[in-house]
């Protein structure tokens, strides 16, 4: 296997404002190489195959503290298991982040074609968008509610780009 502790999983490093693109990168990375479960859970040390976890877990811990931005990274470098590090990074840089979803919410907000082509705007557009989705976890019902948002969802999306457009 090409696994190894240095070996770098995504083109770019944690700064913390890019956390929800360098987390979706790394859960892909970690998912093609299947080790995406050492983010989610901690087996008993009394499982027959707790050592040899141990060593992939020590693997995966390495190629996160690899992706992080050296500024930052020394924060980090104590945490007992990939799990741990993984739920520190989320807490800090993730979805709780109040001043991220006010940042996005007003780019969103003030978000214009100016100079750009109508593709490229709309590009730009869907993107912020799409950040901040990830970052608003909305409750699951199957009550017909969600669909009723949806449908707001894309009418709003739908006057923020008309508005944002050239006269």
């Amino acid at each position: 296997s090409s696994d190894n502790p240095g070996m770098v999983l995504v083109s770019f490093s944690l700064t913390g404002s890019n956390y929800l693109h360098w987390s979706r990168a790394i859960r892909l990375a970690l998912g093609a190489k299947s080790k995406l479960g050492f983010t989610v859970a901690v087996p008993d040390s009394d499982s027959e195959d707790y050592q040899q976890y141990q060593k992939v877990e020590f693997m995966v811990i390495s190629w996160l503290l690899n992706s992080i931005l050296k500024e930052i990274v020394q924060a980090f470098m104590y945490v007992k298991s990939a799990k741990q590090l993984w739920d520190e990074l989320a807490e800090r840089y993730g979805e709780c982040n109040g001043p991220l979803r006010y940042q996005l919410r007003k780019e969103i907000s003030n978000f214009a074609q100016g100079n750009l082509s109508v593709t490229s705007y709309y590009t730009k557009l869907k993107c912020l968008w799409d950040e901040y989705a990830c970052i608003v976890a909305l409750p699951e019902c199957n009550c017909g509610t969600e669909k009723a948002y949806s449908d707001h969802d894309s009418e709003t999306k739908l006057m923020q780009f008309l508005m944002g457009l050239n006269d």
